[in-house]
């Protein structure tokens, strides 16, 4: 990680930790309310917050830092005291006056300072209930009923991989960029037919001994910007895996295959064929039978049984969910979302790259991203990465090959083909994200939303409430972390109290389609931009979506039931107006920062299409207008999927290398 003490100047480290104490400071204990005294006297200087978000600043992208730091500047001045009519900065503030500063940044009118309010609510309340000392440890968890993964023993490492610390040039029959559900397919699928592949990943290789479970390093290491990725305004926070095995190490292992309405839209939209064929039947038959998709382990935990429960009360279809597991051990499921240790997931680090290896005639290298493709008149020769050496200088590796297929995922994959020189008017448009928002129900017996399967039951009831759009409701595993990061902040008080009862928090989404999309922006410092607004049509859903998740938490027994506005509204069983508390919900604002949204599912920005004025990719994940080019992620679907797309992503990259297999071949 970078150096702390280079990433902020003196007055915006400071000005960081009068935040960070502000929004977690030490409070007095009330044994009325059987307020724990630890939990509540714990500052977040105590637990060393500010110097980890320090540290987790370092990490984010030149420009993304460099708006913090701003942000720093601007609320330890004249000009942010004015907000609360006081001209002075925060950290010349007493603590009331630096609370009701937060507050009015929270729901401010301009969006700009609600966004700001954002990234250092989301930071310093994901450390506070994250970060770790010496021994892997929170002092506070004991008192919020958190108990960190046992880490069982691990399985051994199923995959090699290589890191390379000095400029090389390498040369093979097929480059592969990123190995999650379309890489690591297409790998094991070119590996079968014998091609010689290289694989580049741009996260770490990281494999079942190396996964602590623990929240911070977890999300740190194997997701997507640190877990700190999200669109240009903040209003959607973005979570995706960045590591060997990519989004499938790191998913929550629901297996949903492509729905036939969707198929035929998809194929009414691109003009592919493909979608509707028996081909792509057979490929979404094959991948389910080589990741061992069954409900056989599909075992129902406390998180997941108040959607089934409430949904039986109120008459809303719901039904058991299929996973990827084979032979998980229960003890360890639900911190899998930081790598599973035994193997028991089936990510294409347990499925598909270890055939790609059988041979020893193909490589993994990890660490390795690739900057641009190489094209000579009109035709991929291969690919040149950068990687950083064991000195900290960033060497190139340069790939040759006369097939590259890019599944960098949804956002990278149009960032690089944008590095590459390509300009295609459909390129990193289309940005779909299934904005996604929860609520949390509160029961007095123990949830611990964080322990066992992650998802086993999901209502599809509302999936078509607008043609084929609406809202899927499912269960969210939720570490302590990920919890305060969502929990609205009205007050530090209320917020340490909600925090307090975490272990009997049940958890429920509801995943929109989305039909508005955004687009991808590759930027000159590497970095990328995700211009994305949720559309008044989603907006419409997410706002029933929500609803309805509160309504079926009721329905299950819940003695409270908070949603992530802003606002904070609480429905009570002391007080059950669910119908007056519906409207309320129906009226309040979901987008610009106004309600806590997230995206795991980022789908169609480079996507194919038989018409090239408004497609990137033909029928065959082929590039328009570079031959020997492909794409073999989410970024082909023509529409959002409505579900969890794994299934269908993987099933599409067997397309893919299906036809890379035929035209290298016969050498077209």
């Amino acid at each position: 990680m970078p150096n702390a003490e280079a990433v902020l100047t003196e007055r915006e480290r400071a000005t960081l930790a009068v935040l960070c104490d502000a929004f977690h400071p030490s409070l007095s204990a009330d044994s009325r309310n059987g307020d724990d005294p630890l939990l509540f006297s714990t500052s977040a200087s105590a637990l060393g917050v500010p110097r980890a978000a320090e540290r987790a600043i370092g990490l984010l992208p030149r420009e993304e830092r460099g708006e913090l730091r701003r942000l720093l500047r601007l609320l330890d001045s004249a000009v942010g005291g004015l907000v609360i009519g006081k001209a002075a900065g925060v950290t010349k503030m007493n603590v009331e006056e630096r609370e009701r500063l937060l507050r009015a940044l929270s729901v401010h009118r301009i969006g700009r300072l609600r966004q700001g309010f954002q990234a250092l609510k989301r930071l310093s309340s994901f450390l506070y209930y994250s970060v770790v000392d010496t021994r892997g440890e929170n002092p506070i968890w004991p008192a919020i009923g958190y108990a960190p993964s046992s880490q069982p023993p691990a399985g051994a490492s199923t995959i090699r991989v290589l890191k390379y610390d000095a400029s090389t040039t390498i040369d093979c029959d097929v480059c592969i960029v990123g190995s999650g559900a379309g890489g690591g397919t297409v790998a094991g699928e070119l590996a079968t037919r014998g091609f010689r592949t290289v694989l580049l990943e741009a996260g770490p290789g990281d494999q079942a001994p190396q996964f602590t479970q623990r929240e911070l390093e977890g999300v740190q290491s194997l997701y997507y910007q640190a877990g700190l990725a999200a669109s240009s305004d903040l209003s959607v926070a973005i979570l995706a895996g960045a590591c060997l095995g990519g989004g499938t190490t790191v998913n929550w292992q629901t297996c949903l295959r492509t729905p036939d309405y969707i198929r035929d839209e998809w194929a009414e939209r691109s003009k592919c064929e493909l979608f509707t064929s028996e081909r792509f039947t057979q490929a979404l038959d094959h991948v389910c039978r080589r990741l061992g998709v069954s409900s056989d382990e599909s075992d129902v935990n406390p998180n997941n049984e108040p959607i089934r429960r409430g949904c039986e009360a109120l008459g809303y279809s719901w039904e058991v969910i299929e996973r990827n597991s084979r032979g998980c051990d229960c003890t360890q499921c639900g911190y899998c979302t930081f790598g599973c240790r035994i193997g028991g997931k089936q990510s294409t680090v347990a499925t598909y790259l270890p055939v790609m290896q059988r041979g020893r005639t193909s490589s993994i290298i990890t660490k390795c991203r690739a900057e641009r493709i190489l094209i000579e008149r009109g035709r991929a020769v291969g690919v040149l990465a950068a990687t950083k050496a064991l000195d900290g200088v960033i060497e190139n590796i340069e790939i040759r090959a006369p097939t590259v297929v890019v599944c960098a995922g949804g956002l990278e994959s149009p960032a690089l083909l944008q590095r590459s020189g390509l300009s295609h008017s459909a390129l990193g448009e289309n940005l779909y994200l299934h904005p996604t928002s929860a609520v949390a129900g509160l029961y007095p017996n123990r949830i611990e939303p964080w322990n066992g399967p992650p998802q086993t039951i999901l209502s599809g009831h509302f999936s078509r409430v607008d043609g084929n759009f609406g809202y899927r409701l499912e269960a969210a595993p939720a570490h302590p972390g990920l919890l305060a990061l969502a929990a609205p902040w009205t007050n530090a008080r209320s917020h340490r109290m909600l925090m307090q009862r975490a272990a009997h928090v049940s958890a429920t989404i509801a995943l929109t389609r989305d039909a508005t999309g955004g687009r991808v922006r590759s930027r000159r410092d590497g970095g990328v931009t995700i211009d994305y607004a949720i559309g008044r049509r989603e907006q419409a859903l997410l706002a029933r979506g929500i609803e309805s998740a509160t309504r079926v938490q009721f329905a299950a027994g819940a003695e409270e039931v908070h949603t992530l506005h802003a606002s904070g509204p609480v429905l009570k069983r002391s007080a059950p107006d669910v119908e007056a508390f519906a409207r309320r919900i129906l009226a309040e604002p979901v987008a610009a920062n106004r309600c806590t949204v997230f995206s795991a599912h980022q789908m169609g920005t480079c996507r194919m299409g038989r018409e090239r004025r408004v497609s990137v990719c033909d029928e065959n994940g082929a590039v328009y207008g570079v031959k020997g080019l492909y794409v073999a992620d989410a970024s082909l679907f023509p529409a959002s999927s409505g579900v969890n797309p794994m299934i269908t992503v993987m099933a599409l990259a067997k397309c893919v290398a299906s036809t890379v297999v035929e035209q290298v071949s016969t050498g077209r």
